[in-house]
């Protein structure tokens, strides 16, 4: 999407990592795009992320992945917050399935790895054909990104039986991290994203996927929807459940498995 404007974090996050990669090796971003929660118009400074797609002229030789691994270690010492996350890839590679893509440079909370698959999948694909921010580049279309509506759904619902069944496994293993208002919002939303696409076929935010969660689920479990859009979008404003932290560990745990089953059961 042209004509965004950016979070002042955001602008001064890719203005620094351009102007140091285009310093080290001239020419070889010629696009960057943001996607996530951000490109859904949703985002909180000194708590969200950015999540990056970089356009490269070819692939990156050994001192193009020095220069690319340099710069983001700056950006990442100036800026611990937000995490500047993502991959770097050819045009030529979004007009494909993600999965016929090579392993890619990946930046990940602060670490870069030369040859990594974090978020190369069909999530990342959608929301850069569909809601992606240009920052450097022509703007991003389904005609020039791979878009598959019953492969997004597919990977959905296969990551509902890898993931996050590993996730409610987590949270009964251990209830006071499933207690910790982070985890409320990482579990609550997070599962709540996909159950949204599941069900009406359609991407949207965290916080999107709260509002969602308030309307798609019974109201026994509106207290820890509300909890994990507070947590999310007003830390600091006081909890309802502070007097009892172990049920909000409870009721997170719970949640997460009834909407795991829930998803589930919408089908690929």
């Amino acid at each position: 999407m042209l004509g965004v404007r950016l979070p002042d974090e955001a602008t001064q996050v890719t203005e620094m990592f351009l102007g140091l990669i285009d310093d080290a090796s001239p020419g070889l971003v010629q696009g960057l795009y943001l996607r996530g929660s951000l490109a859904f118009g949703e985002y909180f400074p000194g708590r969200s992320d950015l999540d990056f797609t970089a356009v490269l002229a070819a692939r990156p030789d050994a001192a193009a992945l020095d220069a690319l691994a340099a710069a983001h270690a700056a950006v990442h010492d100036a800026y611990q917050i937000p995490h500047f996350d993502g991959f770097h890839l050819l045009r030529a590679d979004l007009a494909r399935p993600p999965d016929e893509c090579p392993d890619l440079p990946c930046m990940f909370e602060g670490s870069f790895h030369p040859a990594g698959r974090f978020d190369v999948n069909a999530v990342a694909w959608h929301e850069l054909a569909r809601r992606g921010v240009a920052v450097r580049g022509p703007e991003l279309t389904a005609e020039s990104v791979w878009t598959d509506d019953a492969a997004l759904r597919a990977f959905t619902h296969g990551n509902l039986s890898s993931y996050w069944a590993r996730v409610a496994d987590f949270a009964v293993e251990y209830p006071e991290e499933a207690a910790k208002p982070e985890a409320v919002a990482w579990g609550v939303l997070g599962i709540s994203r996909l159950h949204h696409l599941l069900a009406t076929g359609t991407m949207t935010s965290k916080s999107g996927a709260g509002r969602h969660a308030l309307t798609a689920f019974d109201p026994v479990w509106h207290p820890i929807v509300r909890e994990a859009l507070r947590a999310r979008e007003d830390p600091d404003r006081p909890s309802e459940f502070d007097a009892d932290p172990a049920r909000r560990g409870r009721e997170n745990a719970a949640f997460v498995r009834m909407a795991l089953e829930a998803s589930l059961a919408l089908g690929p």
